[in-house]
């Protein structure tokens, strides 16, 4: 019954096409059904980054071993030979005495290559190793190299990251957040060198090569159990790769991709508890468990489909000097697709002209394409998606309706106005001042005549 619950919950919280940056997820009431545990989760398209779930993806965090991303990344950025060799200094094995962190075995001395030192910090997540390659790429420094990295998130955009380590162990003014790490692993994914970072992190196990300090070739394994078939409460069949990460401050953390279908996902999980849920006597990590849950819900519960076409008339508008026609047909500007429950299609979603965006007419001449409205997009009262609406054709403009238009516009412009009101005022007081002057003039002489016929009186008595 829960199932069907969910289901039908799923069919009214439709995700946003909007980008991450401007949309909230519109499934994170699902969570409350699906329980997870992690105090931090992000879940979002790799296509187009819409985000499926979001919780907390601001806080601010220790980021634990999730830090060796950014110290893959400037590894890769900074060492155009892979196949050079580094000695691990004594001053990092030295500072990590005592602190209990994930190793590779690396000794002091020991000879190892770039590539090398990236698969023992990528895949069992070694701390060595890290601060190994911190100190090569800075030339002795690890200080620089920190450096370096908050000055690569600051480029990034990342606004709540700031890294003291190359490893990611707890430390004062060392945190991060989902946010920022989601667009840290997506850079990862995209630079020129993310097919190197893609492809160590997608292993389950690497050989490390003999060295002057081992003999023997020695086998390092994944400490991501999410594509480990040996941890069935784990393992989940579209995870492709990640890095995970853990600290008591930070809690259990894992940034995992995932694909299948043509259909990829990455899940930032932080803060995550470590403990039995099941009862089995063993404690078991939540990242784990609730990425695993909410990968294996997204790819049964929604796809990524066509919701409205480009061929579609969404509305009309009223066109104005032209003799062609006196109405335009409004489409999408291009076909739109939304992450959306399973068998949502464009004969589900009702479209409505946004308020305000659909003028009363537009003027010829109108080329196809321009746009003119914005339209939204709905599915069971939840607005999905907008769209940009553009003229359906050519309207081309008649000439002497636009002279018209001139003349009118011209003869209604408030300076115009003013204007021809101020000439109005000016005739008036004109034509005023004429009729007095010759009022003034009619009286004059007409004295003057009075005067007149009153002396010839007298000289006629």
């Amino acid at each position: 019954m829960k199932k069907w619950r969910i289901f039908f919950i799923s069919l009214i919280l439709i995700v946003s096409t909007l980008p991450f940056s401007t949309a909230n997820a519109a499934y994170n009431s699902i969570l409350t059904d699906l329980e997870p545990r992690s105090g931090i989760i992000l879940v979002q398209s790799l296509e187009d980054d819409t985000v499926i779930f979001d919780k907390n993806i601001h806080r601010r965090t220790p980021p634990a071993s999730l830090t060796k991303i950014v110290t893959a990344i400037l590894t890769l950025e900074n060492c155009p030979d892979l196949n050079a060799m580094v000695t691990v200094p004594q001053s990092v094995i030295d500072s990590l005495v005592n602190t209990g962190s994930s190793n590779a075995g690396l000794k002091a001395g020991e000879e190892i290559s770039v590539l090398d030192l990236l698969h023992c910090m990528l895949i069992p997540s070694a701390n060595e190793a890290a601060a190994t390659l911190a100190d090569y790429v800075s030339g002795g420094s690890i200080d620089g190299f920190v450096d370096k990295m908050n000055v690569f998130v600051e480029r990034l955009g990342c606004t709540d990251t700031h890294f003291t380590t190359p490893h990611g162990l707890d430390a004062e003014g060392q945190y991060t957040s989902a946010a920022d790490m989601a667009k840290i692993m997506k850079y990862a994914l995209t630079f020129s060198q993310s097919e190197i970072f893609e492809n160590i992190t997608s292993l389950t196990e690497y050989q490390l090569p003999t060295s002057n300090m081992h003999e023997e070739p020695r086998t390092i394994r994944s400490t991501n159990f999410l594509m480990n078939s040996g941890y069935a409460d784990y393992y989940c069949k579209y995870v492709t790769g990640g890095k995970t990460g853990s600290t008591s401050g930070a809690g259990k953390c894992v940034v995992a991709t995932a694909s299948s279908g043509g259909y990829s996902y990455m899940a930032v999980i932080m803060n995550a508890p470590h403990d039995d849920i099941d009862g089995d006597g063993y404690d078991e990590n939540g990242a784990f468990t609730d990425a695993k849950m909410l990968f294996e819900w997204i790819y049964k519960n929604i796809r990524y489909e066509s919701i409205l076409s480009s061929a579609e008339v969404t509305a009309e508008v009223k066109v104005r000097l032209s003799t062609k026609t006196d109405h335009l047909a409004l489409v999408p500007a291009e076909d739109l697709y939304a992450f959306v429950p399973t068998g949502v299609d464009e004969n589900s979603v009702l479209v409505k002209v946004v308020d305000g965006t659909l003028p009363e007419s537009v003027d010829a001449p109108i080329r196809k394409g321009d746009k003119i409205a914005e339209a939204a997009v709905y599915y069971a009262d939840q607005e999905i998606a907008r769209a940009d609406l553009v003229a359906a054709e050519d309207v081309s403009r008649n000439l002497f309706l636009f002279i018209g238009s001139i003349l009118v516009d011209i003869l209604t412009h408030p300076v115009v106005l003013v204007i021809l009101g101020l000439l109005l005022l000016l005739v008036l007081a004109y034509i005023g001042f004429v009729l007095y002057v010759r009022r003034k003039d009619k009286k004059n002489r007409k004295k003057k005549n009075n005067k007149n016929k009153i002396v010839q009186m007298k000289d006629f008595k």
